[in-house]
Parts: structure tokens; C-alpha cells; sequence
């Protein structure tokens, strides 16, 4: 009997045994390619030894320091060498244990650095629907997940929420990529001016949405145009990069794609590839000026944030992706990848907009590709797939917004070579081909008539 809580408390689960490179191996001896990195995380694979190495070699030193009595060499190197690589005055870095106390904590530096202004009216952070920044009750308030606000509904503030810049659902006749974007940034700047920009002190998005719209991916424009609405209004602006940042869309920061600067920059999953709980905010220089003019105190962290184990086992992580030039991987295989699901996409009329950059991408689930219907939310239709990719031995990520969740992920390992990827579009095809049987009959049976275009 087994006494660790699951996700699906009554769900067998396999156990993994071990990992190398992009593959996991089960008790059972079965072999997984990990299409996902997890949960967009495992980004250097899994098993590299270096790692391991650095983080027995510091765990013998010291693993832990408390960031009110010391600070420590490797959360020092770190920082400095996350700020030389991050663009503009980002020239200042908090470490977290997670994504969600990543966003907690820029809610805290943006709320500190206005009063610290001599403007404590400004306590509102606003989000985007379709949006997803943690599980903490902040990180969920700005957060519009649908499947995930519900039963903490009377815990959240009620903060406002923005149009996503989703052309594929949401645009009107006759209305490209561009123009919906430009109308969705519009409606950013009208969310602000109805809550009152007295009272708004941040916004926050990603810049490409991951899980919960599966790889929503702007037109070029659209973070530049964020930024310049909200130095007019004079607002902050937060870029959460979670999933996108460290190299997952072949940049070190998918912000540097329209040379924008957040004022504050968030980071998780991929700075440390899964190997240790870390997680960080980079916050631009006249941030941190106001806080040390005014009160002279940070915004309060966490106990384990900025310990040595953490930031050394970064640190061999960035080591190991400047070695081996994963970045320029990332670009090679991302274009690989790109190719194949387009091409996927012309042979299974299931699957629709394709999308994403780098190792990042997602497609949705349609009845047909013509009216974009997706299939009835009561036929489960990214956990159907999921299921039949582990069926060939492929791990990817159900997403795609609520009621529809239609959309998975694919983000494999950013160390994933051109037979590894070329494996990876194998499995996803026999997948496919499970999965327009399910749709075919689907339609046979009537689901059609219950299907639903947002």
C-alpha cells in the first residue's frame, strides 16, 4: 500500500527507476521518449554526470545557508551570470524554490516598489485569460486558468483579466494574426484604464502561453507593444518565462525575441533542468534603486531561497549547455520539429494550428480542420492522446484551455539530437493515426453535434 498522495489518488502509476539522456526507464524495463521534459523541465535530459558531480561536490561543502546570516559563492556566481546573460538594466536576481514562488515574489517586488514610490494605492497585478503562473493563492489570482480558479474561487483577488493574443480561437472574419493581436494588446491597455492605473501596479503574461492554452505563441509586435502601453500608463511590467526561459525557444530569454526588458523577468524549470528546486526573478535596476532609497529591505523570500546546493547545481547546468552549444541545437531541432508537425498536420484532419518556437510546441484536436470544432469536453480528448503516446512509448503534456482542453505539448529534452526527433515524429504519428479513429468515431456516433468553437 502505498502512503504518497497522487495527482489521481486511485491511479496506478508507473515507477521510474532511472533516466538517461531524452529517455526514462520503468520498473517494468519499459523505455519512454520524454516528449515533454516532464513538465517542460528536464531540458539537459536526464542522468548527465557533471551535474551530479557538482552537486555532490557542493552538497560536501555546504548545502544550506540561511540568505539573512550569509551569502555564498555559488548563488553569488549565479546571479551575476543570469544578469550578464539577461538583456537590458536586468541587473539584479532573487532565487526562488518554484515557478508559483517566483510570481509570488514579483507580486511582493512590484506591490514594495511603488509604496516605496510614494504610491501604495498601486496594489493590483492583472493577467490574461487563458494565462497560467502558479498554484499559490497570488500566483492563482493572476493566473486565468479556468480548470484551476474554481475551487479556490472565495481564497483569490479578483484581479482583472485580458484577452489572450489566441488569434486561431478568438479572431473575428477577416481578421489576420497581427490585427487580433494588436486588438488583444488594445483590450490590455482598456483593463487597465477600467481598473484605474492609480490602482494597477503590475501586468503580468507569458510570452508564449504554455500550459494552460498549449503553446500560444503572439505574432512579433505584441510584448513591444505591452511594454510601450504600459510605460504610458505608468505600470509594470512582468514577463513570467517559467517555462520559456533558459534556452526552451532558443534564446537564453524568448523576451529577447522583441528586445523588450520586463521590469521584472521570472525563471524556473529549465535553470535548473529538474535536478534541483530552483527558481528565480531577475528585476531591473530602477526596481531595486527604489527599494534601497526607500526602506532599504527586499521584498521577505523563502527559507530555502538562495541556498548553495541550488545555485551550484545551476550553475553546472548553464556550464553544461554553454559546452555543448545547446542553444544552437535548440534552433537546428526546433526547425526539424516544426517541419514535422506541419507536415503531420496536412495527413490528420484531427490535428490544427500547429504552433510554437525553438523545442516548444503544441497543435490542437478538431472535429475537422475547416470549422475548428473541437470534440465534446466529456470525451477527454488530450488525455485520449496522452494515453495513446504512452501506448508507443511517448510522454507528451495535455493543456488547451478549459472547458476544451483539446491541445498537448511537445517540448522534448533541448539535448535531443536529429535521430532522437525523427523517433519522436514516428511515435506521434502512430499516436495521430490512434487518434483520428477516435475522432472518426466520434463523429459516427454524433459527439460532433456536442462539439464546441469558443
Amino acid at each position: 500500500m502505498s502512503a504518497l498522495l497522487k495527482q489521481t489518488i486511485d491511479k496506478r502509476y508507473p515507477v521510474v527507476t532511472h533516466g538517461q539522456g531524452v529517455y526514462l526507464y520503468d520498473s517494468a524495463g519499459r523505455q519512454y521518449l520524454d516528449g515533454c521534459s516532464g513538465a517542460m523541465t528536464a531540458n539537459i535530459g536526464h542522468g548527465v554526470e557533471e551535474v551530479a558531480e557538482a552537486m555532490k561536490d557542493q552538497a560536501g561543502r555546504v548545502a544550506f545557508t540561511y540568505r539573512t546570516q550569509f551569502t555564498n559563492a555559488p548563488a553569488e556566481d549565479l546571479a551575476r551570470r543570469l544578469t550578464a546573460m539577461a538583456p537590458g538594466d536586468l541587473d539584479w536576481a532573487f532565487f526562488v524554490n518554484s515557478g508559483s514562488e517566483a510570481s509570488e515574489f514579483a507580486i511582493r517586488s512590484a506591490v514594495s516598489y511603488w509604496r516605496e514610490r510614494g504610491a501604495p494605492g498601486k496594489v493590483k497585478v492583472l493577467g490574461r485569460n487563458i494565462s497560467y503562473h502558479g498554484m499559490t493563492m497570488g500566483a492563482l489570482s493572476m493566473s486565468g486558468h479556468a480548470a484551476r480558479r474554481p475551487d479556490y474561487g472565495p481564497l483569490l483577488h479578483a484581479f482583472s483579466f485580458a484577452p489572450p493574443a489566441y488569434a486561431y480561437r478568438f479572431a473575428q472574419p477577416g481578421e489576420n494574426e497581427e490585427d487580433y493581436a494588436l486588438r488583444a494588446a488594445k483590450a490590455f491597455e482598456e483593463a487597465i484604464r477600467n481598473e484605474d492605473p492609480g490602482t494597477v501596479a503590475a501586468v503580468i503574461v507569458e510570452p508564449i502561453v504554455g500550459a494552460a492554452g498549449g503553446v500560444l505563441t503572439p505574432p512579433a509586435g505584441y510584448l513591444s507593444r505591452l511594454r510601450e502601453i504600459c510605460d504610458r500608463l505608468n505600470v509594470l511590467l512582468i514577463i513570467d518565462e517559467v517555462i520559456t526561459g533558459i534556452g526552451r525557444t532558443g534564446d537564453w530569454f524568448t523576451s529577447s525575441y522583441e528586445n523588450v526588458v520586463p521590469d521584472l523577468l521570472l525563471m524556473g524549470k529549465g535553470l535548473s533542468a529538474g535536478y534541483s528546486p530552483v527558481a528565480g526573478v531577475l528585476l531591473r535596476s530602477h526596481i531595486v534603486e527604489a527599494l534601497r532609497d526607500g526602506s532599504g529591505v527586499a521584498p521577505f523570500g523563502h527559507t530555502f531561497s538562495g541556498n548553495p546546493l541550488g545555485a551550484a547545481t545551476c550553475l553546472a547546468v548553464l556550464d553544461f549547455m554553454e559546452r555543448r552549444n545547446v542553444l544552437a541545437n535548440v534552433r537546428q531541432r526546433g526547425e526539424q520539429l516544426e517541419e514535422g508537425l506541419l507536415s503531420l498536420a496536412t495527413r490528420y484532419r484531427c490535428m490544427a494550428d500547429v504552433r510554437g518556437r525553438g523545442l516548444l510546441w503544441g497543435f490542437e484536436f478538431v472535429m475537422d480542420q475547416e470549422s475548428k470544432q473541437a470534440p465534446d469536453p466529456s470525451l477527454g480528448t488530450a488525455n485520449t492522446f496522452v494515453q495513446e503516446c504512452l501506448a508507443q512509448g511517448l510522454i507528451v503534456y495535455p493543456a488547451g484551455i478549459a472547458p476544451l482542453n483539446n491541445a498537448v505539448i511537445l517540448s522534448p529534452p533541448l539535448v535531443i539530437n536529429e535521430e532522437e526527433t525523427r523517433v519522436l515524429l514516428a511515435k506521434l504519428e502512430k499516436a495521430l493515426r490512434a487518434m483520428e479513429r477516435h475522432v472518426e468515431r466520434w463523429a459516427a456516433a454524433g459527439d460532433n453535434r456536442r462539439g464546441i468553437r469558443v
